[in-house]
């Protein structure tokens, strides 16, 4: 049942496990190449949550699957191990670099260890709101250096999904936070992200690494008094009954992505090739015209959330910045005042960076389009 991913056997609705597992099989044997997909995240874990019932950050795999199933005719069978079964996101990434697996997900804050030129997509506000991410994503721009950046080493993007990070507080925590100084003294987990690492440095608070698995007791126990994370990925491993406030302080991103080994993918017949990119813009779409709805009724955290969404129904407050509030955080955080950034920047690649924000900032449409044409 593991090689075709648990949700999948699930998702067989009112097919008996037996024929789930029998078609499965049957496509596996007509199939002339198998493209393995490592998930770290297990598939319809939330059976019949809107928006979708899988952990948020493999959004969009299983559309991956059926798609690229479709547009190959049945020559690509995509064999899925999900629930990090092959391995946690960044030895799932080396294990998709290496060709021992041809897809899995990682997040591009984990990737760029790897790909380092990604590491100027965390530099505090470089990107903005989700319409610039969308529009750099899809830009010539992007895949002469970003995507170029990864398929260097191998690796190719297939479809993204990006999710803005918050400072999200435990309950422990009285003050409203508003301001950066009102951080100050508090313990703050963070990701191994270069740039995060940095803005906290800049920021009043402490920045405290901490094992994943021992997040949850350390802010229900007061040993810190927040994170710094997606709120979907929060929610999804169950950090709502110990978080009572969320900032949309907004400054970077949690991208997490599908990635596929490209020298794989290169083998393929063209037509194959196309088959696969054509299922991986499926599924980009799919990620595309959904992202807003899961933010606003599976999570719980845009203004215009319904009270039984997510975070909200947990009783989460939810602390929306005005512009001039924000604009304080900016200006905490800015390039120009803070020379640290101005040094990673040159480190990882001006160049890089300044497309980059020019691109996202442009009046360039946001809609998907397929890029690997451009």
């Amino acid at each position: 049942m593991a090689s075709i991913g648990f949700g999948f056997t699930l998702a067989g609705g009112q097919k008996a496990l037996a024929e789930v597992l029998a078609d499965e099989a049957a496509k596996k044997a007509a199939a002339k190449h198998i493209l393995t997909m490592g998930l770290d995240a297990t598939l319809n874990q939330f059976p019949g949550r809107v928006g979708t019932p899988h952990v948020v950050w493999v959004h969009g795999a299983p559309e991956f699957k059926a798609a690229v199933e479709r547009q190959s005719q049945g020559q690509i069978y995509v064999e899925v191990h999900d629930g990090g079964a092959l391995g946690g996101q960044a030895e799932l990434l080396k294990k998709v670099q290496q060709g021992a697996v041809q897809a899995g997900s990682c997040s591009m804050q984990n990737a760029a260890q790897l790909v380092p030129v990604l590491n100027v997509l965390d530099v505090p506000y470089a990107i903005g709101r989700d319409d610039n991410f969308w529009r750099l994503l899809f830009s010539k721009e992007f895949n002469d250096i970003f995507r170029k950046g990864t398929e260097d080493r191998r690796l190719v993007v297939a479809f993204a999904h990006p999710w803005r990070r918050k400072v999200m507080l435990s309950h422990n925590v009285t003050t409203q936070v508003r301001r950066p100084e009102d951080l100050a003294g508090m313990k703050i987990r963070v990701t191994a992200s270069k740039l995060e690492q940095m803005a906290f440095q800049i920021l009043p608070a402490s920045a405290t690494p901490i094992a994943w698995a021992e997040t949850f007791s350390a802010l229900k126990d007061g040993v810190m008094e927040g994170l710094h994370l997606a709120p979907g990925s929060g929610y999804d491993v169950g950090m709502a009954p110990v978080i009572g406030q969320i900032i949309d302080t907004d400054w970077m991103y949690n991208t997490d992505s599908i990635w596929l080994n490209k020298t794989w993918l290169d083998a393929l017949d063209p037509d194959l090739k196309e088959a696969v990119m054509e299922g991986a813009f499926e599924a980009q779409t799919h990620v595309f015209d959904t992202y807003k709805e899961i933010l606003r009724d599976t999570f719980g955290i845009m203004p215009d959330s319904p009270a039984d969404a997510g975070f909200r129904a947990a009783g989460t407050e939810m602390t929306f910045l005005t512009e001039s509030e924000r604009a304080i955080w900016e200006k905490t955080l800015s390039v120009a005042d803070n020379p640290s950034l101005q040094e990673a920047i040159d480190t990882y690649g001006r160049e890089a960076y300044d497309t980059a924000v020019k691109v996202a900032r442009s009046d360039a449409d946001t809609a998907p389009v397929r890029w690997w044409k451009l």
